[in-house]
């Protein structure tokens, strides 16, 4: 204790006495607040009080003396005295005044005991601690919020960024624990420092305020200094979640950031002001940063469509628990966070039981990523050689392609038409030729290319050259532990380029964790192949593969009518087939044959394929979220029971079910699962990880994973101990049926009455209280919560590291349920095509190996008749073998000239997918591509008109025709004048009869070109599609019937004027245009009988003929001219 102060040295001591007027009550010497050291105080931590002010008058009295009052003491050495208020009407000094209301202590210590006296000293001491710190936290607080200071020990207050949230607050009723008071206090004894002596300014001493506009300045402290903290634009101090934030954001300054804080995701900046208008929700200021949030619970909801709309997205989540934060050095920071997860359209691999995976969309085009590098080729300085790497991470299929492309790029446009990347990875700078760059743009631009979602391109500085490609290569590809000689073997065979794209693509991918996409070569595949038929970009919206030309979805395109499948995968393998049909024909013969035994007599085992496929999960995403290490136990618990259940439907040893053997290669590799199946689940419960059961009590096994009960038992031993203490806490109450209760969470709490409160040694903490009961805290229990909080956040980590190490046991067995997963994709396209074939009117195909043909037999187009009510009229057509191998067809508009040619190229993909087709029959050779040029389009954003574009897909058929193509050309020439339209038409037509010699079926409104050529040529002929004439008008016309057949020869005319009619033109302006047409028809023919006349007296007066000729043609003369 601190000697009394004597009566002469009360001049010299100071007291807070001497800062108030006393009240009007007897004066007691013997009760000062003494302000000396005592003898076990350290003297350095101790501030004096300093030298008092001269002052004029009560009005700039107040702020000194409250400035001494807040200078930091360990412990102030009142004796049972309190502050009381004065009503507002005294002066402002006065009303703070030192009232003693007790008798004095030592009075009443000399009549005690001395066990007594220690007992009530102690909870004298206790309470005494408690009253000054909670004292100075109220006063700290007055003074931060006068100064603009954020309370961030408290949740969000007024809007505020709340750091303090619900894992932090462990004093919202009051539960302060010694240390954790002491704590508090020593923080706040800090803070108060700051403001201990006042820096001069010339608002005079009163002026607490630090001057934001000179950070640089520093304040005086007693004899330390202090940097001015930095200042936000809001004109407050950032504070450390603040501080954090901007840390973080420079760091990630090309990802959109979420931030978990609390029970919120939140956004900053910038950030808020894109979300505010991506997701229509609200923005608002808050101290130095414009922010916006949404529920935690709906993260990934709004997620989803953040990176939809071709944003990058970070997520910052939280990377410290509450309980080793409190155990750990940073108990007064923020939680630390760090970048977590980072996602973009094509990167974002979501759960098996994901809604959005329902969409026909995500069904058949899961979003992927496609990496673009090029050189100069070896032709002109247009031409280029281009390496292509796709990649779909949701499910790990990898294509890859290398080919040289002519100016306008056409190869490259064929594959993003087919692929259809959500994201493009291409080099940055001028590393792209403008071409290039062109068409990319013209696809990024586009969201119906991409069924509405944005294309997000992403750029690397830096083109990696060969050798460096490599090297990385060579590193990520060291790890296949037992393989890595044959994957590098595979590696060393692929194109250079394609070599530098891949590397691009991993380097990429490996900051978004799904790298391991690239692990398996054995399951790439080349773009272009041999065996394959590659249908172009244009051809493949001509014929409306994918999806149709009216509202750009599925529904009326070739793909809707032939997926009939049951499962995720095998839909996405039924579209690969249909976008690259087969030209190997011992390949498609088995297809075919495959297809045609469950129509003629299903075997019983294709009823276990019925079954088995039904309530599949999509086994290849699943496997691809296993290879990233982000498979959920449950998830896993799903993909090894349908396994499970795969492997055991067939019995190795029964005899060959199927006569295809194709069948029979499907049924032979199920039952190869049961030995890998039988190790894993011998490790994991499989019924615990359906009901979502701790990782931690996954295993069937208890040696595998050692550390997990090591973990568990040390939280076993920690709740008997405090079951050991809850028997001496029933003795010391002396209540034997005493039990811990919980409340709100609170577990281990001691219940007592109030009455009962006089019993509770004064250490205890109490936790909450009621108007009946108050529960407690023993100091042990609190001790042993905190410990056994920190064994099951050890053991999280350990059950966390112990289930990647189990998904790494899984993924060594990834090849062969990859080959499982693929052989079921396989039985169910053939199972999709089988329905097909049972529809009405559908046949097989014939293939010829021995004459180049395509002919078919009351044909339909597949799409028509499916969507029209009304019956399809069949047409019959053949090219090539007996027949001629163009044909020129002419006739009315909306007659059906395009529809009856479509069918044929339609009919032609169908069969070589290895589909039944709708036709009477069909016989057909294999063709290697289909071309097509229908249609009148322009394309603005890359300057191109009309006509423009018609040329342009011309010349790439005539580029990439072969004798086994098939071509159709319809109405070429239009976008120009009749004369040079006619010309170029003809011309091209001409190149290909003698150059190429393809099949081609050329739409026209030429009459000449079909005459001169079908004279010409004896392999062309002239096709029509018939019409009627009906029923005379009031002005003289007549209506027109369209049959929609093909009959042989020329129409009579185009009768555009009538399709002008059905489109509902004005009378006034079709009988203005029939006599426009009358007049310059009539023109034509005097100008043909002209040219006529000319032609026959050349030969009448032509003296080289013999008599007879110059006879015959003088008659032929005389003919004309009657």
């Amino acid at each position: 204790m601190a000697p009394r102060a004597r009566a002469g040295e009360s001049d010299a001591q100071s007291t807070i006495s001497r800062f108030f007027s006393q009240a009007p009550k007897p004066k007691r010497g013997t009760t000062p607040i003494d302000l000396t050291l005592s003898d076990d105080d350290d003297a350095s931590d101790i501030s004096h009080p300093s030298k008092r002010p001269k002052l004029s008058g009560h009005a700039n009295v107040a702020k000194p003396q409250v400035q001494q009052l807040l200078t930091p003491k360990k412990n102030y050495k009142t004796k049972s005295s309190v502050f009381t208020l004065r009503p507002p009407t005294e002066s402002p000094v006065s009303k703070y005044t030192f009232s003693p209301h007790t008798t004095n202590a030592d009075d009443d210590d000399e009549v005690m005991s001395e066990s007594a006296r220690n007992t009530l000293q102690t909870r004298r001491d206790a309470f005494r601690r408690k009253l000054d710190d909670r004292f100075e936290r109220r006063e700290a607080k007055a003074l931060q919020i006068a100064e603009g200071e954020t309370q961030y020990d408290v949740y969000g207050t007024n809007g505020q960024i709340s750091e303090r949230d619900d894992q932090e607050d462990t004093n919202r009723d009051g539960r302060d624990s010694d240390s954790e008071i002491q704590e508090l206090g020593e923080a706040v004894t800090q803070r108060l420092q700051a403001f201990a002596a006042p820096a001069k300014s010339k608002a005079g001493p009163s002026t607490l305020k630090i001057n934001a506009a000179e950070p640089k300045t520093k304040t005086k402290v007693g004899s330390r200094t202090k940097k001015v903290e930095e200042v936000g634009p809001s004109g407050q101090k950032y504070t450390p979640l603040e501080k954090q934030i901007l840390a973080l954001k420079a760091a990630h300054a090309d990802c959109l950031l979420m931030f978990e804080v609390g029970y919120k995701i939140r956004f900053f900046g910038a950030d808020a002001q894109i979300v505010s208008k991506e997701l229509g929700i609200a923005r608002f200021p808050d101290r130095n940063f414009l922010t916006a949030y949404i529920p935690i619970h709906r993260k990934n909801v709004h997620l989803k469509k953040l990176i939809s709309l071709g944003h990058k997205v970070g997520i910052i989540g939280q990377t410290e628990t509450a309980a080793l934060k409190k155990a750990g050095d940073n108990k007064s920071g923020p939680f630390e966070r760090e970048l977590t997860e980072l996602y973009t359209a094509a990167t974002f691999v979501d759960t098996l039981d994901s809604a959005d995976d329902g969409t026909d969309e995500m069904r058949t085009a899961p979003p992927s990523l496609a990496c673009f590098v090029e050189s100069p080729g070896s032709g002109t300085p247009d031409q280029i050689v281009i390496g292509m790497v796709a990649v779909v991470p949701s499910t790990g299929e990898v294509t890859y392609d290398e080919w040289e492309d002519s100016h306008m790029r056409t190869e490259l446009e064929t594959r993003i038409t087919h692929i259809r990347p959500s994201e493009l990875l291409i080099p940055g700078g001028k590393q792209l030729s403008k071409s290039t760059v062109s068409v990319l743009e013209h696809f990024t631009g586009n969201k119906r290319f991409n069924a509405g979602r944005a294309i997000r391109v992403e750029r690397f500085s830096d083109l990696m050259d060969s050798t460096d490609a490599f090297s990385l290569l060579s590193t990520f590809y060291h790890k296949q532990k037992g393989r890595s000689g044959d994957v590098m073997a595979a590696i060393v065979d692929l194109p250079k380029k394609v070599q530098i794209a891949l590397a691009h693509a991993i380097q990429y991918l490996a900051a978004f964790g799904v790298a391991e996409a690239f692990s398996e070569t054995t399951f790439f595949s080349t773009f272009s192949s041999r065996s394959h038929m590659l249908l172009n970009g244009t051809t493949l919206t001509n014929l409306e593969i994918f999806r149709n030309s009216t509202d750009f979805s599925e529904k009326g395109s070739l793909c809707w009518i032939l997926d009939h499948t049951k499962t995720k995968f095998g839909s996405r393998m039924l579209k690969s087939w249909i976008g690259r049909p087969l030209t190997d024909k011992t390949l498609l013969k088995e297809r075919i044959d495959a297809v045609q035994e469950i129509i003629d007599e299903a075997p019983p085992a294709f009823g276990k394929f019925q079954s088995l496929l039904k309530g599949l999960p999509d086994l290849a995403k699943g496997l691809a979220r296993i290879s990233y290490g982000k498979c959920t136990p449950k998830e896993l618990a799903g993909l090894l029971t349908a396994y499970q259940r795969i492997s055991l439907s067939f019995d190795p040893a029964d005899p060959p079910a199927f006569k295809s053997p194709l069948w029979n290669d499907i049924v032979s590799t199920l039952p190869k699962l049961r030995l890998p199946l039988l190790e894993l689940t011998t490790i994991f419960n499989l019924t615990k990880a359906r009901f979502d059961q701790p990782k931690a009590d996954l295993w069937l096994d208890d040696e595998k994973y050692p550390a997990l009960d090591d973990c568990k038992y040390s939280i076993a031993a920690i709740e008997g101990e405090l079951d050991e203490e809850l028997k001496a806490i029933r003795k010391l109450l002396k209540r034997p049926s005493l039990n811990y209760t919980s409340v709100a969470g609170n577990e281990y709490l001691i219940e007592v009455r109030h009455a009962e409160s006089k019993k509770i040694p004064v250490e205890w903490m109490r936790v909450s209280s009621t108007k009946a009961v108050l529960r407690y805290h023993t100091p042990l229990v609190k001790k042993k919560l905190a410990e056994r909080e920190q064994q099951r956040e050890t053991l999280a980590q350990e059950a966390e590291a112990a289930w990647q190490d189990f998904l790494g046991e899984c993924r060594q067995h990834y090849a062969l349920f990859r080959d499982v997963t693929n052989k079921l994709a396989v039985a169910d396209c053939l199972r999709s095509l089988s329905i097909v074939a049972a529809q009405p009117g559908y046949v097989k195909p014939t293939i010829s190996d021995e004459e180049d043909i395509l002919r078919v037999v009351e044909g339909r187009h597949p799409m028509v008749e499916a969507i029209r009510p009304d019956p399809f009229v069949p047409n019959t057509l053949m090219l090539g073998g007996d027949d001629t191998r163009a044909k020129i067809i002419t006739g009315p508009n909306m007659n059906g000239k395009s529809t009856c040619c479509r069918m044929m190229a339609l009919i032609t993909i169908m069969a070589q997918i290895g589909s039944y087709v709708p036709a009477s029959s069909v016989t057909l050779s294999l063709h290697d591509c289909v071309l097509t040029r229908m249609g009148a389009t322009d394309d603005l954003a890359r300057g191109q008109s009309t006509f423009m574009v018609e040329l342009q897909e011309t010349s790439d058929i005539m580029r990439q025709a072969t004798s086994r193509s098939l071509i159709i050309l319809d109405e070429l020439g239009r976008g120009t004048s009749t004369h040079d339209g006619q010309a170029i038409a003809s011309a091209v037509l001409h190149y290909l009869l003698t150059v190429k010699r393809p099949k081609v079926l050329f739409i026209t409104h030429y009459p000449l070109i079909a005459a001169e050529f079908a004279e010409e040529f004896d392999d062309v002929a002239n096709l029509h599609m018939t019409h009627t004439t009906g029923t005379k008008r009031a002005d003289g016309t007549s209506s027109i019937n369209f049959l929609y057949r093909l009959s042989p020869g020329m129409a009579s005319g185009s009768y555009g004027i009538e399709c002008g009619r059905l489109a509902g033109l004005g009378g006034d302006v079709l009988s203005v245009a029939q006599r426009q047409s009358d007049r310059m028809k009539a023109v034509i023919e005097r100008a043909a009988r002209s040219r006529k006349w000319k032609i026959l007296l050349r030969g009448c007066l032509d003296e080289s003929r013999t008599l007879s000729d110059r006879v015959t043609t003088l008659s032929d003369l005389q003919q004309t001219l009657l």
